[in-house]
């Protein structure tokens, strides 16, 4: 089983909602694959942003369970492939000695997946929409 993981910032917006689309098409299509995602500057067990929890339900994924996760405290070697939602969060990746082959960023075409925080409940759908298009560049990789 391939394993990804998701990279932003807080790891309440972006990264989860990532994670949780990923998890979701990997299962509805046979995909031997499986996500988690962390921060880069977070605090362990935050629940997701509410307005991911919107975006999500509206497209049928619960996120009531999601808690946040420490970059720091995983295991970065077990995974197959380290997605960041931006150059900084890529950038911030390589330094931390990961093997650059297992390293992109999503909508790299687009220069990355900016951070919804304290935006509207559309500019979150705008987000997650970008995140759900991007993911299948990734799933052509696995």
């Amino acid at each position: 089983m391939k394993k990804v993981l998701f990279v932003c910032t807080g790891n309440t917006c972006r990264s989860p909602m990532a994670e949780l689309i990923f998890n979701k098409f990997a299962r509805e299509n046979d995909v031997d694959a499986h996500a988690q995602s962390a921060g880069l500057c977070t605090i362990e067990g935050l629940l997701i942003n509410d307005n991911s929890k919107e975006a999500l339900s509206e497209i049928g994924i619960e996120s009531d369970f999601f808690r946040s996760a420490d970059i720091y405290d995983l295991d970065l070697s077990s995974f197959d492939l380290i997605i960041g939602m931006t150059k900084e969060h890529v950038a911030e990746l390589k330094s931390m000695g990961i093997d650059e082959g297992k390293i992109r960023m999503l909508n790299e075409n687009s220069g990355g997946v900016a951070d919804p925080y304290g935006g509207s409940l559309l500019v979150y759908k705008a987000c997650r929409d970008e995140i759900l298009n991007s993911l299948k560049e990734i799933f052509g990789e696995l």
